[in-house]
């Protein structure tokens, strides 16, 4: 019975093999490479939905302004800063997208003396931008307000009366407007606004 015993107590304390470590640290190498890609999938996934939602976020502003601004305009015409005559709305120039006088509101805090202002988009080195103006006849000392709204690759409009026309410059506004924001990694984003008399 005796020599039983010590065999079981040297099999016992022996410890692992070189080759069972190896294999347990191929093992956990593998499974760290495993965690690892997954881990990096997930970061790139939340880095692109943030970068999605931002987008979204500026898409959302630039197109409420836009449509806040239509549903106040008004047909006043003014003068520029060089003392030219300018209609109440134009558009469809290749950089000057959209110009146009609007009301308002008398609760704003964006009003000065009077309650009108004069409001122009354009679209510059790929990038959207809302220019304002309180003083709508204007000289070259005129300062006005300019905010970057959102990144695109490109910038379509059209104005409805009669028909469809790529350009408008009335004293009248026209009856609707279609616009087609490009941006990327969300493709083309049509919105027709109806603009009334």
């Amino acid at each position: 019975m005796k020599p039983n015993l010590s065999k079981a107590m040297n099999k016992s304390g022996r410890g692992f093999t070189l080759l069972e470590i190896l294999i347990a640290m191929a093992v956990f190498a593998f499974m760290s490479v495993m965690a690892y890609s997954g881990l990096h999938v997930l970061l790139d996934a939340r880095a692109d939905t943030s970068r999605r939602s931002g987008r979204l976020a500026e898409l959302q502003i630039s197109l409420y302004l836009l449509g806040e601004d239509l549903a106040q305009a008004v047909p006043r015409p003014v003068r520029d800063e060089y003392g030219m005559a300018d209609t109440g709305m134009r558009g469809g120039a290749d950089g000057e997208l959209l110009t146009l006088t609007r009301s308002v509101p008398a609760w704003s805090s964006h009003q000065a003396d009077s309650r009108l202002q004069r409001i122009s988009y354009r679209f510059e080195k790929g990038s959207l931008y809302r220019l304002s103006w309180t003083i709508l006849d204007r000289t070259q000392q005129s300062e006005y307000r300019r905010r970057k709204l959102i990144d695109l690759k490109q910038v379509r409009l059209r104005f409805f009366d009669q028909d469809w026309t790529d350009d408008w410059s009335s004293a009248h506004a026209p009856k609707a407007l279609e616009i087609v924001f490009t941006i990327d990694g969300l493709g083309d984003v049509k919105r027709l606004f109806f603009i009334h008399d």
